[in-house]
């Protein structure tokens, strides 16, 4: 089978539209920064941010959004750190800045860090309280979620 440069980008394309499990349904991107003891997971929350925006959703809801995307990027993210002791996922999104004459889109003003999810990682990976269901009410009592940013302005 020969393919032209014309049909790998269609390829690549219609790849990226089409999600390849239920891992990507999580909104943002995902790195896995420190796998150690004490692990870090980054996530860029900047769709789910724009949605929140776009909803208009109030600082409480929206907190508590962005918690639940939190423990889902966890329960992702469990099997690759097995020797954790604790667990960071610190909750980020891009800002954008005035809109550049030159180029017509917003310019980007720097990396907002939102929100820390800290969590020890026994009670994480027995599934105490069903966390991993991913709905708002299951948050469960042993995870610390502070904010330590801003929302853009909604």
């Amino acid at each position: 089978m020969r393919l032209t440069i014309s049909s790998l980008t269609a390829l690549a394309f219609a790849t990226a539209l089409c999600p390849a499990s239920a891992d990507e349904a999580i909104p943002g991107k995902i790195i896995l920064a420190r796998a150690s003891e004490e692990a870090v997971i980054l996530y860029d929350a900047t769709p789910e941010v724009i949605a929140i925006v776009h909803d208009k959703l109030d600082d409480a809801a929206a907190g508590k959004r962005l918690e639940r995307d939190a423990l889902l990027v966890l329960a992702k993210e469990m099997p690759d750190i097995p020797d954790a002791r604790t667990i960071t996922v610190r909750v980020t999104y891009t800002r954008t800045g005035d809109v550049n004459p030159a180029y017509g889109t917003p310019t980007f003003a720097g990396i907002e860090r939102y929100a820390n999810l800290i969590v020890p990682a026994g009670n994480a990976r027995s599934d105490r309280g069903n966390w991993r269901q991913g709905t708002e009410e299951n948050a469960p009592a042993w995870a610390s979620f502070t904010i330590v940013g801003e929302l853009p302005p909604r």
